[in-house]
């Protein structure tokens, strides 16, 4: 289970997102990918390097500061499989987004992590 790509969340208010998203293009010099709306959990998110800028009401952002970090897997299966195998803990499957599937697994060390399965280029409009 290799991992693709690793995230570090950041979260805003939805008023911020676009400057969030600004200051993470200035301080990383990545440019930001598309920006993705979650209607299934009220969240809006932007990748900008290796930041995944997050925002929404607070209601939806309480349950996603769970998250340490966010990696992205070719098998959730597989990942969950070899995950549980080393005695990590199922957290919470979360449901079908436009771009994939993920769930939130707790590692031993206690860690919370998002694995996130993509199974096609997200689509969305980027931020200037």
């Amino acid at each position: 289970m290799p991992i693709n790509t690793a995230l570090v969340p950041v979260f805003t208010e939805e008023a911020r997102h676009t400057d969030t998203v600004l200051l993470y293009q200035s301080l990383t010099g990545a440019v930001a990918g598309p920006t993705l709306r979650v209607a299934a959990s009220g969240l809006t998110g932007t990748v900008v390097g290796p930041v995944l800028v997050l925002s929404g009401a607070e209601a939806a952002l309480a349950p996603a500061r769970e998250v340490g970090m966010v990696f992205t897997v070719d098998s959730l299966a597989g990942a969950t499989e070899q995950l549980l195998a080393h005695g990590a803990e199922l957290v919470r499957e979360l449901p079908p987004m436009p771009h994939g599937r993920a769930r939130r697994l707790r590692h031993p060390d206690g860690l919370v992590v998002e694995y996130l399965e993509l199974s096609r280029a997200p689509q969305g409009r980027p931020l200037p």
